[in-house]
């Protein structure tokens, strides 16, 4: 699958600071996660060409990322559908929206919640689909100070027609019955 054939969904968060982007980088075997009130740091290890890579950190740990998590993929079969979160301004110090917490979604499971919030936050979510195989096409975002301060995705769309199409992460809504 060439470049062009990827979707780019906009990141959420705050946009300023040092873009980076792992596009095509969709065979995920491991994310390193520091955080502590917010997204510090997230690094990815992925399978390429039967080799393992790590890619760049993105953001850096502190003496403020008091956690450090792995999460640890069963790739080939298990691999990411969906990825959530919150973003917000953590502290009076940060003025400025960064990731303050992000969870995992694979076909086996969940890993997550990372990092904090507080209730003014706000909620994000990106459905990949991926019942029958995935359609995650790698992360992107910005980074600025100690924190991760924005993240995205990228779609990798259906290239062929088979019967997953016709299953959709979306829930449909009943229509009211006319009275």
């Amino acid at each position: 699958m060439d470049d062009s054939s990827f979707i780019k969904i906009d990141p959420v968060g705050n946009n300023s600071g040092k873009k980076w982007d792992e596009k095509g980088k969709n065979k995920i075997v491991q994310i390193f996660v520091s955080h502590e009130e917010n997204i510090s740091s997230i690094q990815f290890q992925y399978a390429e060409n039967g080799t393992l890579v790590l890619s760049g950190r993105h953001g850096y740990t502190s003496k403020y990322s008091r956690n450090f998590d792995v999460v640890e993929l069963n790739y080939p079969s298990e691999y990411i559908t969906w990825i959530s979160g919150r973003t917000g301004s953590t502290t009076s110090y940060y003025s400025e929206d960064r990731l303050c917490s992000i969870t995992f979604g694979t076909n086996h499971g969940q890993y997550g919640p990372f990092g904090g919030f507080k209730s003014s936050d706000k909620e994000f979510t990106f459905r990949l689909g991926g019942n029958c195989h995935s359609q995650f096409g790698g992360f992107h975002g910005t980074s600025y100070n100690n924190a991760v301060t924005s993240i995205g995705v990228y779609l990798k769309p259906n290239t062929t027609l088979n019967h997953s199409l016709h299953k959709s992460t979306a829930k449909p809504k009943k229509e009211k019955e006319a009275a």
